[in-house]
C-alpha cells in the first residue's frame, strides 16, 4: 500500500483523460493506518550550515576576519557561542596556535557575550576572528596560516575554509574568536 502511495504522490497532475474515481480510489489507499505510520527509528535529516570566511581586515598589527554561517537546510538551526577554530598551514595541517573565546585576549576590548541565535532557512549568524600580526623577536619565525577548519560549535562537522588572504600571525601564537550573532543591519 506504500508503494502505491509513493508512487501516486510522485505522478503528474492527470490530465483531462483520467478519471477521476480512480485517482480518489487510489488516494483514499494512502489514508494512514497503523501499519504504515512512519517508524520512530529514523533520525531526523542532519541541519546545513554552510561556514566562509570574509576578506581579513587589518591595521596597525591587529587584523580580524568575518566568519559567516549560513542555515541551508529546510529547518530552523540554532547555533550558541564561538565557533570552534583550528588554524592549518597551506598543506592543510594544524598549526600549533591558542585559540581563545572572545576578542580580548587579543585585542584588550571586551566582547559580546554568547546567546542562542536561531537562523530560518537561509538566514546568516556571523562571528569575527582576531589576531595580532607582531614580531618581536626578528629571529623568530613568523606563522602564516592559509586555511581555517571551523565547526558552528563543539561536536559539529568541521568545514574547512580558505580566506581571500594569508592569516599572518607573526609569532603572537593565539587568536581570539567571538560568539557568533546576527549580522548587522547597515
Amino acid at each position: 500500500m506504500n508503494t502505491i502511495c509513493a508512487a501516486v504522490r510522485r505522478t503528474r497532475r492527470p490530465g483531462r483523460t483520467a478519471a477521476p474515481v480512480a485517482v480518489t480510489a487510489l488516494l483514499a489507499a494512502c489514508t494512514a493506518s497503523p501499519s504504515a505510520a512512519p517508524s520512530t527509528d529514523a533520525a531526523p535529516p542532519r541541519p546545513c550550515a554552510e561556514i566562509t570566511a570574509g576578506p581579513v581586515d587589518g591595521a596597525m598589527g591587529l587584523r580580524s576576519l568575518t566568519l559567516e554561517l549560513v542555515n541551508c537546510g529546510a529547518r530552523p538551526y540554532t547555533v550558541q557561542g564561538s565557533p570552534v577554530v583550528r588554524v592549518l598551514d597551506g598543506d592543510r595541517e594544524r598549526i600549533d596556535v591558542t585559540v581563545t573565546e572572545g576578542p580580548s585576549s587579543v585585542a584588550g576590548t571586551g566582547g559580546a557575550s554568547p546567546r542562542a541565535v536561531t537562523l530560518r532557512p537561509g538566514e546568516k549568524a556571523v562571528a569575527g576572528l582576531l589576531w595580532r600580526t607582531t614580531v618581536p623577536d626578528p629571529a623568530a619565525t613568523a606563522v602564516r596560516a592559509t586555511y581555517l577548519q571551523v565547526a558552528p560549535a563543539k561536536g559539529e562537522p568541521w568545514q574547512t575554509v580558505k580566506p581571500d588572504s594569508v592569516i599572518d600571525l607573526g609569532t603572537t601564537g593565539k587568536v581570539g574568536v567571538s560568539p557568533w550573532k546576527p549580522p548587522s543591519r547597515r
